[in-house]
């Protein structure tokens, strides 16, 4: 089990009222994330330190050279690696408004990001100077301005066009798959449950999930629960209230499974939205 020694949160700016992008900034010496899913884009830059961290299915290790890119719903986890910790800064972008973005900027369909490491030095110390915010250096306009036409770069460097449509059968099954549990995502499930719903042997659809996901059914509705939670969270509602909508058991459920993948609590939390 791990113990938090140095924990620190930190949501430095939070551009518009709806928080469709806002900036994290988190510095440890002793803890673990285990997998998760963010439901927006994020991009993140280390300060100090390494980063240990699992993605794609193998685990890896960044340092203060790489540009971290993670598309919604990859699952991901990440930890120290050193008794030096390490400091982070994390930019969010909602996948409303990323979809605006590639719409205006770019008029085409594009594919997630492709790599989800890159070093450039040019767009890592324009990126640590935005994740930065202070307000005596930029203003809102000027932050956003320059902030978009960085995220533009990435884009051009990062994606690749692609056709839905052509995706190999198992990729649709659990493409549906994790719409049906998103969709769902307060209901209790068994096996048996998905096998009736798309029509496959529960053993074969468990070993493709865990395949495509490197993790269960199970722990992936988990993943969205709490993700869901976080969306309740921003929005004001009582804690006790989203135990009770995400289908958690009770309060101290949800408590425990929100600290496990953010490393907050839910109260903690929602006090950067309020």
């Amino acid at each position: 089990m791990n113990t938090i020694t140095n924990l620190i949160h930190n949501v430095k700016f939070k551009p518009t009222e709806k928080n469709d992008i806002f900036l994290y900034e988190g510095d440890y010496n002793n803890f673990c994330f285990e997998k998760h899913v963010h439901e927006e884009y994020t991009i993140s830059l280390i300060e100090r330190g390494e980063m240990g961290a699992f993605l794609r299915g193998f685990n890896h290790k960044f340092n203060k050279s790489s540009i971290i890119t993670i598309n919604p719903d990859e699952i991901h986890s990440c930890g120290v690696l050193s008794q030096e910790g390490y400091k982070h800064h994390s930019l969010y972008i909602s996948q409303n408004t990323m979809q605006e973005l590639l719409k205006d900027n770019f008029n085409t369909q594009l594919s997630p990001f492709k790599n989800f490491e890159f070093t450039n030095k040019l767009i890592y110390n324009r990126l640590f100077l935005l994740m930065k915010y202070k307000e005596n250096f930029f203003n809102k306009l000027s932050w956003e301005c320059e902030l978009i036409d960085t995220i533009n770069f990435i884009i051009k460097i990062n994606t690749t066009l692609y056709n839905e449509n052509e995706l190999p059968s198992h990729n649709l099954l659990i493409k549906y798959a994790k719409e049906f549990i998103k969709d769902n995502y307060n209901q209790n499930f068994s096996l048996d449950d998905f096998s009736k719903e798309f029509n496959i042997s529960k053993f074969h659809f468990l070993r493709l999930f865990k395949k495509h996901t490197s993790v269960s059914p199970h722990t992936y509705q988990m993943i969205r629960k709490v993700e869901k939670a976080k969306q309740f969270l921003r929005n004001g509602e009582d804690i006790s209230e989203v135990a009770y909508l995400c289908g958690f058991t009770d309060q101290s459920h949800l408590n425990k499974k929100f600290k496990q993948l953010t490393g907050l609590t839910p109260g903690i939390y929602k006090s950067f939205f309020t």
